[in-house]
C-alpha cells in the first residue's frame, strides 16, 4: 500500500503570510535587543541598567502572553496581531527621542507588550496551520523565519552603532509596522482552523481544555530546558558587545551564535517528527552546557581567546535553536491540541523569562564578579539538564492520545521512537 505524500508545509494556507508577519516582526525586535542595552549605556547606565532593559522586555512580554488568549476572544485574530505588530514597533522612533534610562525602559515596556502577543500568536499558528504529520516540520520553519532576522540584524547592530549615529539605528525598531499587510489573511487562516470545527480525526478529544495544573505538570520539563538554555543565549545576545574587545568580534560572536541556532531551529524540528525528543533534548543540553563553559573560559580574566569563544558560541548556538524547536513540538505533543493556547503562552513565557533572566543575572553577575563566573554558573545549571530529561517519568496517559498533527504510520506504531516520551 503506498503512503500519500506529505503536503508541503511552506505551501499550506497560511504558512506564506506568517512567515512574513514573523519576519517584520523579528527584524524591529533582532535589531534593538543589542542596541536598545547600548543605547542605555550611551546615556551613562552601568551594565546592570543595561541588563534591565533586556529584563524589562522580557517582564513585559511575559505579562502581555498572559492576556493574549482574552484579546483574542475579545478583538479577534486578525486585530489581536496588528494591534502586536503597533506595539512591538511605534515606540522605537520615541525611543530614539532620548538615551536616559527611565525613557528607554518606558519604550521598551511597550515594545515587550507588542512582543508578547506577537510571539504566543505565532506559535498557535505555527501549530494550527500544519499540514498533518509535519507539525515538527512547521514549527522548524516558523522557528526558521524568526531567527533569519537574528542571523542579519543582531550581529550587524555593533557594526551599524559604529559606523552610524545610534538614534537613527533605534528608530529603525519600527520594522514591524510592516507586518500590517499580511495580519488579516493570516488572522483568517488561523481563525478557521483554531476557532472552526475540529477535524475528523480529531473528534475524539475532549471537548474542553485540560484543566492549567495539569497541562502545566505535562510540559514541566520541556519548558524548564528552554528557561536555562534561553538564559544562556539570551545573555550572550545582551552583552556581547561588553565582553568582546572589538565590534569586529561582537559581530563575529552574535553571528556564530545565531547562525547555528537558525540552522538548528529547522533541522531539529523536521527531525522532531521522526524520533523522540527526549535523546534529541539530551544532546543538546549537554552541548549548551559546554558551550557555555568554554564561553566562560574565553572571556576569564585573560584577553578573550577567539577561538575557544566561537567554539564555545558554535556550541551553544546549535543547542539554543536546536532546543527552542524540540521544546515546543514536545509541550504541543504532550498537552493536545485542545490546550495550544495555554501551552504557546506557557512555553512563550519560558522562553522571554529565560532571556531576561540570563541577561540579568549576568549583568549583576559582571558588577559584582566576572563574565566568566556568570557563565560558569549557567553551565552549571544547564549540566543538570540531561539528567533530569533521562530521570523523568513517563507521560500521562492522557497526554498520548492521538493528534491530527502526528503521521498515520506514528501513530498506528506506538512501540517506534517517536511515541517514547
Amino acid at each position: 500500500m503506498t503512503q500519500r505524500p506529505k503536503e508541503s508545509v511552506i505551501g499550506a494556507p497560511g504558512i506564506p503570510q506568517l512567515l512574513m508577519v514573523v519576519l517584520c516582526c523579528f527584524s524591529g525586535f533582532a535589531l534593538l535587543l543589542p542596541v536598545s542595552p547600548a543605547w542605555a549605556v550611551s546615556g551613562g547606565a552601568d551594565e546592570f541598567g543595561a541588563g534591565l532593559v533586556t529584563a524589562v522586555l522580557m517582564a513585559t512580554t511575559v505579562l502581555a502572553q498572559l492576556c493574549v488568549n482574552a484579546t483574542l476572544r475579545t478583538l479577534g485574530w486578525t486585530r489581536t496581531l496588528a494591534l502586536g505588530a503597533l506595539l512591538l514597533g511605534l515606540p522605537a522612533p520615541l525611543q530614539a527621542l532620548g538615551d536616559q534610562l527611565p525613557t528607554i525602559l518606558l519604550t521598551t515596556a511597550l515594545r515587550g507588550a507588542g512582543f508578547g502577543i506577537v510571539t504566543v500568536c505565532g506559535s498557535i499558528a505555527a501549530a494550527a496551520l500544519a499540514p498533518r504529520g509535519r507539525q515538527g516540520a512547521a514549527i522548524g520553519l516558523y522557528g526558521f523565519a524568526v531567527a533569519v532576522p537574528q542571523v542579519v540584524l543582531t550581529p550587524a547592530a555593533p557594526w551599524l552603532v559604529g559606523a552610524f549615529a545610534l538614534p537613527a539605528i533605534v528608530a529603525c525598531g519600527v520594522l514591524p509596522v510592516l507586518a500590517l499587510p499580511w495580519t488579516p489573511a493570516l488572522g483568517r487562516a488561523v481563525a478557521a482552523r483554531v476557532d472552526g470545527p475540529a477535524p475528523a480525526e480529531d473528534r475524539h478529544r475532549p471537548a474542553t481544555p485540560t484543566p492549567t495544573p495539569a497541562v502545566l505538570r505535562r510540559i514541566a520539563l520541556p519548558l524548564a530546558v528552554l528557561l536555562l538554555v534561553t538564559s544562556g543565549g539570551g545573555a550572550v545576545l545582551t552583552f556581547a558587545p561588553q565582553f568582546t574587545a572589538t565590534p569586529a568580534l561582537a559581530a563575529a560572536c552574535l553571528l556564530t551564535l545565531t547562525a547555528t541556532a537558525a540552522a538548528a531551529r529547522w533541522g531539529c524540528g523536521s527531525l522532531a517528527d521522526r524520533i523522540a525528543p527526549r535523546p534529541i533534548t539530551c544532546v543538546l543540553t549537554v552541548a549548551a552546557s559546554a558551550g557555555l563553559l568554554l564561553i566562560a573560559l574565553a572571556v576569564g580574566p585573560e584577553p578573550v581567546t577567539t577561538p575557544l569563544l566561537l567554539t564555545g558560541l558554535l556550541l551553544l548556538g546549535v543547542a539554543y535553536g536546536g532546543l527552542q524547536s524540540v521544546t515546543l513540538v514536545q509541550a504541543f505533543d504532550h498537552a493536545g491540541p485542545e490546550n495550544r493556547h495555554l501551552t504557546s503562552v506557557a512555553w512563550n513565557i519560558g522562553y522571554d523569562a529565560g532571556t531576561g533572566l540570563g541577561s540579568l543575572l549576568l549583568g549583576l553577575a559582571a558588577q559584582v564578579a566576572t563574565f566568566s563566573a556568570g557563565f560558569t554558573t549557567m553551565s552549571a545549571a544547564l549540566a543538570v539538564a540531561p539528567l533530569a530529561a533521562l530521570l523523568a517519568g513517563r507521560r500521562p496517559p492522557a497526554a498520548r492520545a492521538p493528534d491530527s498533527h502526528r503521521s498515520p504510520s506514528t501513530r498506528e506504531a506506538p512501540h517506534r521512537l517517536r511515541d517514547i516520551p
